[in-house]
């Protein structure tokens, strides 16, 4: 027998030696055969060894291919990251209190409140008692004006607005731009996350659940599109709005799988199995387990190979 590695140009350690040997499932199946063994026995152990490499290699590959058809997600394919720096700005904006709705500015605002106190004095000028009267009572009207136009204060839709105004400031190419992949994109995950929120809160409003799936389903067209036309602005765009290219580019379908998997409505259960489902499910987990001990076996068998080579040195 040849010893395994070679030496380059004579000198020094084996080459092959150097790198370290992956013990593979399939070496579960070697038979130790006793050196006292009759044929018949060698034979029977070496039939035996053939059926289980056989048994040990569509086991494995059963389970890589249940693997490779139930790859998880690596973010969650409707909303994304959970700690998306972005859809958290988005938010903060909608709560902050300086800001106001029906896209007023609070700077334009002020300027324009201003103008009616100084121009209501101007008319009324007169004595001081006066003065300070117009001044509390445009206080008065300033507060009343700002608790009607916080956007806390308004509905669900001037909200969404004001989202998405924020979405295409962020993203925009240049001043006006509301038709680029990347604007329609972040637009689209603000409206999907605003329409989870209402899905969450309204399990039973089925319109409102199919309308969030097809903005998901358009997201998914337009952010292929941008990587076919830009690919490093596709990789940046999906980076913000915290989604990872396997949510883009594999096939999904928004369903009670979904519902279920990720717990938008808590623990409840959405689909049961039936018993087919539920013994195909026992018959996968079986064969994991399998797979498991061929491994462990496979290393034992490693380790008591080596151990016969170094008693023969």
């Amino acid at each position: 027998m040849f010893q395994i590695g070679c030496r380059l140009f004579s000198t020094g350690r084996p080459v092959f030696n150097a790198v370290p040997q992956k013990i593979q499932p399939i070496l579960a199946a070697k038979q130790f055969i006793p050196d006292q063994a009759t044929r018949s026995k060698v034979k029977s152990l070496r039939r035996k060894e053939a059926r289980l490499k056989r048994q040990i290699v569509r086991d494995v590959n059963n389970v890589k291919k249940h693997s490779l058809e139930n790859v998880k997600f690596q973010v969650d394919p409707v909303l994304g990251d959970e700690n998306n720096a972005f859809i958290k700005r988005v938010r903060a904006e909608l709560q902050e209190p300086t800001n106001l709705a029906y896209g007023y500015k609070r700077d334009e605002f002020e300027k324009l409140l201003y103008g009616a106190e100084k121009a209501n004095i101007d008319r009324n000028s007169g004595s001081n008692i006066l003065h300070d009267s117009i001044s509390a009572s445009e206080e008065r009207k300033k507060r009343a004006l700002l608790t009607i136009l916080n956007i806390k204060n308004t509905n669900a839709q001037d909200r969404k607005t004001a989202a998405i105004q924020y979405a295409r400031e962020e993203f925009q190419r240049e001043e006006g731009d509301t038709g680029s992949p990347e604007v329609q994109a972040a637009v689209l995950t603000v409206r999907i996350h605003l329409g989870m929120d209402h899905v969450k809160q309204f399990f039973k409003d089925k319109e409102h659940i199919q309308h969030v799936r097809q903005m998901v389903q358009q997201r998914q067209k337009i952010l292929k599109y941008l990587k076919r036309d830009n690919a490093e602005q596709y990789y940046y765009t999906i980076a913000k709005l915290g989604l990872t290219d396997d949510v883009i580019t594999r096939e999904f379908n928004m369903g009670r799988q979904y519902l279920q998997d990720y717990k938008v409505w808590g623990d409840k259960q959405l689909i049961k199995l039936s018993d087919k489902q539920k013994k195909k499910e026992a018959q996968i987990v079986e064969l994991q387990k399998r797979v498991i001990g061929y491994n462990q076996l496979a290393k034992r068998n490693y380790e008591e190979i080596e151990r016969l080579s170094e008693s023969k040195r």
